[in-house]
């Protein structure tokens, strides 16, 4: 009997209108997405009742609440890392008519966008269906490389039942999918590019949690409650000069925009308005080039303003649910 392999494994997704129903099978509804990895997976604790018997005995065994989460790294496929961003972000406002470019902003009220997934592990013929998905986080780490980058998104959902046969036998890929390696990446401070820094993060966190205390009657969660924005990250940078050092010294607030290009039409922006650098020094660790590591955090935008816009330029029209 042959083992399970991970490069057998396939994602599907597709968008769910309703917590706690899956989306149904069908042959081209779902989404197939590139991955590197996958760990959204169920949990549920078991625990020993504390009842006395009169015996050293432990206590009947007791199920507890049952948890879907974990994350998932992407390639970042400059047509594929739409869909995620929409789950991320909301759906963005699109324009073009061949290319086109879809703006992601944060929400001041955001409503979770739930997806279904399905996962298919082709070698050994076993299929797992997960509903009312929602996003709870991305991170992204930029360095000057060789690799094609690479995107995480954390996510937390309902339940994870195992299915009889795949969710869909033909579903539509984003093809082409052109992912930028990390020597195409940038960052600007203040809109000029950011010579000295060798590195930086971001990472978005939604707030969105599985209500695990409304009584419904069941060990899964009732809903997927939206929660509150948090936007940090850090840069490396050698040391030049005390630009950076004097902003974090003086609690001076910058503009930070990350950007991935390819091409005229397919390029990524991450823009970030206005954050803080936290305060720190310039150590000495030895004989070789000194960088320093400044931890960022965003400020409270200001009225008109954005917390963060994501500019996506691509060949895809929307991210709207397959239709046949």
């Amino acid at each position: 009997m042959p083992n399970a392999r991970g490069n057998e494994a396939k994602l599907l997704s597709r968008r769910q209108a309703a917590f706690g129903t899956a989306e149904s099978a069908s042959d081209g509804l779902f989404h197939a997405l590139p991955f590197y990895s996958y760990n959204v997976v169920p949990s549920g604790e078991l625990a020993n009742d504390d009842a006395n018997y009169g015996d050293a005995f432990p206590g009947e065994v007791v199920a507890g609440l049952r948890n879907l989460s974990g994350g998932m790294e992407v390639p970042m496929g400059l047509n594929s890392l739409g869909w995620h961003l929409a789950m991320l972000l909301g759906l963005p406002t699109t324009s073009g008519t061949t290319d086109y470019t879809h703006v992601f902003t944060a929400a001041a009220q955001p409503t979770p966008l739930l997806a279904t997934h399905g996962i298919s592990h082709v070698g050994v013929s076993q299929h797992f269906t997960q509903d009312s998905l929602a996003m709870t986080g991305m991170e992204i780490q930029a360095a000057k490389n060789g690799q094609r980058q690479r995107v995480t998104f954390n996510l937390a959902g309902r339940e994870e039942v195992k299915a009889g046969a795949t969710l869909d036998s033909t579903p539509v890929a984003f093809d082409p999918d052109p992912v930028p390696v990390g020597f195409q990446g940038g960052l600007q401070i203040d809109g000029t590019a950011a010579a000295a820094v060798t590195q930086a993060s971001l990472t978005l966190n939604t707030g969105v949690a599985a209500d695990q205390e409304t009584l419904n009657g069941e060990a899964t969660a009732a809903a997927m409650d939206p929660g509150f924005w948090d936007l940090s990250g850090a840069l490396t940078a050698r040391f030049r000069d005390a630009a950076l050092y004097d902003l974090a010294n003086n609690g001076t607030a910058l503009a930070l925009t990350l950007k991935w290009t390819i091409s005229a039409t397919y390029d990524l922006e991450i823009a970030v308005p206005s954050v803080q650098l936290e305060r720190t020094g310039v150590p000495v660790d030895g004989r070789d080039i000194i960088s320093s590591s400044y931890n960022w955090r965003t400020n409270r935008p200001a009225s008109g303003a954005e917390l963060i816009t994501v500019t996506l330029k691509n060949a895809t029209a929307d991210y709207a649910n397959p239709v046949v």
